[in-house]
């Protein structure tokens, strides 16, 4: 799941108790990672950014993205 984009910003956690969701930290990862626990939202990836596709991803999610040309949304893993 991909950040929502509200008013030109990525928005993480976004839901009918929270419609502005959380601001998106400018120095961490843009990636959205699922939490398991409670509801289930999904959040910002806490590590810094500095690599993939404009320098937006973390070291781990980068590979994620530059394996698919960095077209966001589309997962390269096998399930």
């Amino acid at each position: 799941m991909n950040p929502k984009i509200i008013d030109g910003k990525r928005r993480y956690n976004v839901w009918a108790g929270n419609p502005k969701g959380w601001a998106e930290r400018e120095t961490d990862c843009i990636e959205a990672i699922y939490d398991s626990e409670g509801f289930g939202h999904y959040f910002q990836c806490s590590r810094k950014r500095g690599h993939g596709p404009d320098g937006l991803y973390c070291k781990q999610h980068a590979k994620k993205h530059e394996s698919n040309g960095g077209q966001d949304g589309k997962e390269t893993e096998k399930r």
